[in-house]
């Protein structure tokens, strides 16, 4: 196997980079948390003058949605700090599955918040609708939506940008505030054109089951985050990383796991190579795989890579040219896909894991 001296180096290089990258996302998700709150307190109180002038229960419901708004930004901002600090002692994987948590705290309060319109609509049908000032109202709520529109659009994008869970959460709940907001309006619409009052109620309450629904999609993606579920998107870009980069001396590899606590990504997989291969030589492959499994990430993570010595059954599986201890000619290469890699057959192994396992964190 080639030797590759520069690859420390550039693992460096990719750290200090990364690093870097990482401070500025950090930066850009602190001021994007920021906005939020500040908009949310704003759009809260616009909405209860709305509510104040015209009386609407569909106003109403649009306000108590708005006051989760304001709760989750400050949620929002404290998951955000706290995620960003690094890897200690106590949490030796960071702190960034408090941002699941912030998400799934939101899902629970779009519920409440559900629930609470739903009672409030049902009351208004019992004991009949009143609307007033309804031109002042619609002028006041169109505006706010416009506002969470433009707010919950920067959200999601910067939440995407720098892999922030609790950002893309918060922004897709803002984007379901501005569909409640166009359902008030419509409602609003008719009873002004009709004087149908009873369809600002039957508005709030359809409007409800559909903050209902976004509720339990942020809770069950939160959730799933908490809990550890497979990232399917970066497991598959792990399978095409190992396979481009096994050269000759990763023979197999099996039980392959990925999966992020926030940002962070973590990788874990136990792969075979000749069993006469010294520490030396399988830290220098380590090195390989983690810079490039990192290659245009900006942020930080873990690899985790467990080297199996390979046993005779593996020969003809195996490209090592000048190998000197082969029983077998070379038949076939393994194909590495995510079948394969993700497996967890240890005994196709032949043994135990050497104990020359090495682990190594990107950019701490």
């Amino acid at each position: 196997m080639t030797r590759e001296p520069g690859a420390p180096i550039l693992a460096r290089q990719m750290n200090n980079a990364m690093s870097s990258q990482a401070n500025e996302d950090h930066g850009q998700r602190l001021r994007a948390g920021r906005l939020a709150l500040g908009v949310g307190i704003a759009v809260f109180a616009g909405k209860l003058l709305a509510y104040a002038v015209t009386g609407s229960n569909a106003i109403f419901a649009d306000a108590m949605e708005s006051t989760v708004n304001v709760v989750a930004a400050g949620m929002l901002l404290f998951a955000l700090i706290l995620a960003a600090k690094p890897p200690d002692r106590d949490h030796p994987y960071g702190h960034g599955r408090v941002e699941f948590l912030s998400a799934a705290l939101e899902g629970t309060a779009i519920t409440v918040a559900a629930l609470l319109i739903m009672a409030s609509s049902v009351r208004d049908l019992l004991a009949g609708p009143k609307v007033q000032n309804l031109d002042l109202g619609l002028g006041l709520t169109i505006a706010f939506t416009l506002v969470n529109f433009l707010l919950g659009r920067h959200l999601v994008r910067v939440g995407e940008r720098t892999r922030s869970m609790a950002l893309v959460a918060d922004g897709r709940h803002i984007l379901t505030d501005v569909w409640t907001s166009g359902g008030v309006v419509a409602g609003l619409g008719v009873v002004r054109l009709t004087g149908w009052v009873w369809a600002d109620p039957l508005v709030a309450i359809v409007l409800a089951i559909n903050v209902v629904r976004e509720g339990w999609v942020l809770l069950r993606g939160a959730v799933g985050g908490l809990m550890d579920q497979v990232d399917e998107e970066t497991l598959d870009d792990v399978v095409r990383v190992l396979d481009a980069e096994r050269g000759d001396a990763l023979i197999d590899a099996h039980g392959l796991r990925s999966w992020r606590s926030g940002s962070r990504r973590h990788v874990d997989v136990h792969v075979a190579v000749p069993r006469y291969f010294d520490v030396e030589r399988v830290h220098r492959i380590h090195d390989r795989i983690e810079a490039a499994l990192f290659v245009g990430e900006s942020q930080p993570g873990d690899v985790v890579v467990h080297f199996d010595p390979c046993d005779d059954s593996l020969c003809r599986h195996c490209r090592v040219g000048d190998c000197p201890i082969r029983k077998a000619r070379f038949e076939e290469a393994f194909v590495f896909d995510r079948e394969r890699l993700t497996r967890e057959d240890v005994a196709s192994h032949g043994g135990a894991d050497r104990d020359s396992t090495t682990r190594s964190e990107a950019a701490r």
